[in-house]
């Protein structure tokens, strides 16, 4: 059925609409609604255009041209030309701007319009994979970011009808969208109290879709004959510790690789993400499906007589205390896992403290990256496609709030980048995923499924590896029963 609207929830609210300064994975939901970027994400995985109808290279991967759609414009009215486009990719690339696109983006050099139609991108170094590095950059009228959180102009198949941050979104469908129209009229997105409550509202209709559902819940959905769960093909929503790798005791290979040993991968699993997820023993960002996963990797086995042995020789020694520096109320999973970590640290003489700090109080404290923090152990996790590069970038400085540098990472990186084939670009991937295991610059724990619940009267919703949720071709098979909330006609 065409029209209705559905209702979407999430345990945080939106707090801002700007999507090149985003800094929490569930404000990138908006993304496919409201944005358009040169490329996409296609649901297979595969990179495909969106505001370009093609592309091509020189044969040393070094300038790029990207020709644009016919009659592109924004929903106020305004043509979308290549001078838009440059303008947008300018101010990602401006260093004022906190955009976590930052390292996708460091190897451009120039964007220009030829015309109104063609933009011409040159490179510092080759990228083969420019196409897949642009996705996340969206075409915003750079002319109106004074006015972002009000009413944008927007290029997507929904544009803004109401926005209150950190409580709700409502959006509605966009007329002056060049491509086939949403099959809904229109999106409302909620901010869930807890979970217990969401539950509720999704089996009694009030909400349609509960995205990154509690581990905890994910059993009791899939018993439930009105639910199902959405997951990503290929998970790459990987969990990291962050460690300040320039200050101690972290500065030091030893304890970061003690705390690898330290860490029960296992147990944090079953005990805090219920199974949903593989453990990552080799410390890689990649997950063992993702066909770039591989090398020669050391594995941290759960051995925490080593993990006592490596502390002492990092002068860790028994009576020293480490901090775990969690988020209230958010994140469940973290506070289990913080235990978990706090129970086996003990067991060698080191006193973990575990501390749970409001999440707006996050990235004042570590972000942008290059700020000191010795001695935290900071939970985060990173959603991202499965493109093997978008996973192993976190750990540039410029992305990384580990602070961890290595000239042979970033020789490597590059020359991955400039690889057009495949199979030796993956080579090269292993080369990374070897170095990353051996110097752990964070520690990666899992890779974590993230589950989306739906309820089953709604279709076309789709969720990327590291999370992303898609709803721009989503709809309602059926008009939902009498006292329902969530579609309405």
């Amino acid at each position: 059925m065409r029209g209705g609207t559905l209702t979407v929830a999430a345990a945080q609210g939106i707090p801002q609409l700007n999507p090149a300064i985003h800094t929490f994975a569930w404000e990138e939901a908006l993304f496919p609604l409201l944005w358009n970027g040169l490329s996409k994400i296609g649901e297979d995985g595969r990179v495909v255009p969106d505001l370009a109808t093609r592309w091509s290279s020189s044969s040393d991967h070094r300038r790029w041209t990207f020709e644009l759609r016919d009659g592109l414009r924004y929903s106020d009215g305004k043509p979308l030309t290549a001078s838009s486009v440059v303008a947008a990719f300018r101010y990602y690339l401006d260093p004022k701007t906190a955009t976590q696109e930052a390292s996708k983006l460091a190897s451009i050099a120039d964007v220009s319009a030829d015309g109104a139609a063609r933009v011409r991108i040159r490179l510092k170094t080759a990228n083969a994979l420019l196409p897949a590095a642009i996705t996340n950059v969206k075409i915003i009228d750079v002319a109106r970011l004074k006015s972002i959180n009000e009413a944008p102009p927007v290029t997507g198949p929904f544009r803004v009808k109401e926005f209150v941050p950190d409580d709700h979104i409502t959006l509605e469908r966009n007329p002056s969208h060049v491509g086939e129209p949403a099959p809904l009229d229109a999106i409302k997105v909620v901010k869930a109290p807890d979970a217990t409550s969401a539950y509720s509202s999704l089996r009694s209709a009030d909400i349609d879709v509960l995205w990154s559902v509690p581990q905890a819940n994910v059993p009791q959905i899939e018993r439930d004959p009105q639910l199902s769960i959405v997951r990503p093909k290929i998970p790459s929503q990987f969990v990291n510790w962050d460690l300040d790798t320039t200050s101690a005791p972290f500065d030091k290979l030893d304890a970061r690789r003690a705390l690898a040993y330290a860490t029960d991968r296992q147990a944090i699993l079953n005990a805090a993400y219920y199974k949903q997820g593989v453990v990552s023993d080799t410390n890689t960002p990649l997950a063992p499906q993702n066909p770039a996963f591989g090398g020669r990797l050391t594995k941290y086995a759960y051995d925490l007589d080593k993990a006592k042995a490596l502390f002492a020789k990092a002068g860790v020694k028994a009576g020293d205390k480490l901090t775990w520096w969690g988020v209230a109320g958010q994140y469940p999973e973290w506070n289990t896992t913080g235990e978990i970590l706090q129970g086996s640290l003990k067991k060698i003489g080191i006193a973990l403290k575990i501390e749970n700090h409001e999440i707006s109080s996050w990235a004042p404290r570590f972000y942008p990256p290059g700020k000191r923090f010795g001695g935290l152990i900071v939970p985060n996790f990173q959603s991202v496609s499965p493109e093997p590069a978008f996973s192993l970038n976190y750990l540039f400085s410029s992305r990384c709030n580990c602070n961890w540098t290595s000239k042979e990472f970033t020789r490597l990186f590059a020359k991955a980048q400039a690889t057009a084939s495949a199979p030796a670009r993956d080579a090269i991937w292993e080369q990374i995923q070897a170095l990353i295991s051996d110097q752990v610059p964070v520690i990666i724990p899992l890779q974590a499924t993230v589950a989306t619940a739906t309820r089953k009267t709604v279709a076309g919703a789709w969720v990327e590896g590291g999370g992303q949720l898609h709803l721009e071709r989503a709809g309602l098979t059926e008009k939902p029963a009498a006292g329902g909330g969530g579609g309405t006609y």
